[in-house]
């Protein structure tokens, strides 16, 4: 018997076939020696066999078929084996596959991800860049009334400085001129009191004309309500 029905590797479904392969092999006076001699070898080494007892002429017909049958069912089992490698070899790459697929997934939405927090901090950037400009006009804005306030009050001060100036000339004056009156001199005649210089005259240039572009109140200047 050349090839044993037991061999879960021998590349043969159907014992039918094993039979009369075994049969061919035993009815041309072989045996399982070239089967077993070879089993574990390449195809090459196979040929290589094959080709040394067919080619000897001293080797009779019949045992050259034997040898062929023998070499034939080692070219199934060869080929059983190489498919088995190779279905190894496919399953090994699409496990492969399947990690590469997951890798993909994952990387895809931690991108994802990074594309929402990108969004997110653009659009927080945008609002701070709004409020900061909002802030530097407002700051703007308050500099300018600041700054015509301060005119303002200096043209104030200014006038009443003016006034009470004037008020106290007017005053000395109506005083010089009461005393005159009542305190008549040793000859009699009435002395006038000498003149007095008149009050300052405010240069015109002192006052600023200005014009705000908001109006002024002191509320708007006074701290915020707590």
């Amino acid at each position: 018997m050349a090839i044993d029905f037991g061999d879960p590797k021998s590349g043969f479904r159907h014992s039918e076939v094993i039979t009369f392969i075994n049969e061919e092999v035993l009815g041309n006076g072989g045996g399982p020696d070239f089967y077993l001699t070879f089993r574990s070898r390449s195809w090459n080494d196979i040929e290589d066999g094959l080709k040394s007892v067919v080619a000897d002429s001293q080797v009779p017909r019949t045992i050259k078929r034997a040898c062929a049958w023998s070499a034939l069912a080692l070219g199934v089992r060869m080929a059983a084996k190489q498919r088995e490698r190779l279905a190894r070899r496919i399953r090994r790459l699409q496990e492969q596959v399947d990690q590469r697929e997951e890798s993909t997934w994952a990387l895809a939405s931690e991108l994802e991800l990074l594309r929402q927090e990108r969004e997110e901090v653009v659009s927080r950037l945008r609002n701070a860049r709004d409020n900061l400009q909002q802030t530097l006009l407002e700051q703007k804005h308050l500099r300018q009334r600041l700054f015509h306030f301060d005119l303002s009050q200096q043209a104030v001060a200014g006038l009443q400085d003016e006034r009470r100036q004037t008020e106290a000339w007017v005053q000395s004056r109506q005083k010089a001129a009461s005393l005159a009156t009542r305190v008549p001199s040793k000859t009699g005649i009435v002395r006038q009191p000498p003149p007095q210089p008149p009050p300052p005259i405010l240069d015109p240039g002192y006052l600023v004309p200005f014009s705000t572009p908001f109006p002024i109140s002191l509320a708007c200047l006074s701290d915020p309500p707590s």
